[in-house]
């Protein structure tokens, strides 16, 4: 029994590589998660509720969004993603989920029948919102950090430019949307 499953081992170890298999992985997950009608890995409305934030201020986006491109860009050039900064992040990175949870629970807490206006109910809502896009930010950017532990003697130079640019990019986002929660979390003390 023991020689079956080995060989079936290096059978699948010769016919398909574990890059190819995860990157196959990430893509039948992508196309979940957007596929219309799914219940279970449903992300876009916590898109679509972090986005109604910026109903009034477009313009503003390209501030979360478009800046760390610039920065993870930058920061590339300066180091790539290895394995051992991706031990580092993803210690950083479940401490922040952790906290991230810790936040959301409060909020999901917070009577709201005390308070009187629909402002108030707003910013609470709209943090909600941040906080859920935080957590789906920080399991992408996990995901991302232990497939490079796991994956980092298999990959390519350039393969591993593209990821760490994504890995930055992600982990910038993160921070700037961080400082949208900070004034939320105040908004909401100073009103609370």
């Amino acid at each position: 029994m023991v020689l079956i499953i080995e060989t079936i081992v290096e059978v699948l170890k010769a016919c398909v590589s574990p890059v190819a298999l995860f990157i196959l992985a990430l893509m039948i997950l992508i196309v979940y998660i957007f596929k219309a009608g799914t219940n279970y890995l449903n992300i876009k409305k916590i898109f679509k509720d972090y986005i109604s934030i910026f109903s009034n201020a477009r313009k503003h986006m390209w501030l979360f969004w478009g800046v760390p491109v610039l920065l993870s860009a930058a920061l590339v050039q300066v180091t790539a993603l290895t394995s051992e900064l991706a031990e580092h992040l993803s210690v950083f990175l479940s401490i922040l989920i952790s906290a991230f949870f810790a936040m959301l629970s409060i909020l999901v807490s917070k009577d709201t029948s005390k308070q009187t206006g629909k402002l108030y109910e707003q910013v609470l809502k709209e943090t909600a919102s941040t906080v859920l896009l935080e957590i789906v930010l920080c399991m992408m950017a996990l995901i991302i950090s232990l497939a490079i532990i796991f994956l980092s003697d298999r990959i390519k130079y350039g393969v591993q430019i593209i990821i760490s640019i994504f890995e930055y990019y992600l982990v910038f986002v993160m921070v700037l949307n961080m400082l949208i929660l900070i004034k939320r979390f105040k908004a909401l003390i100073d009103n609370g």
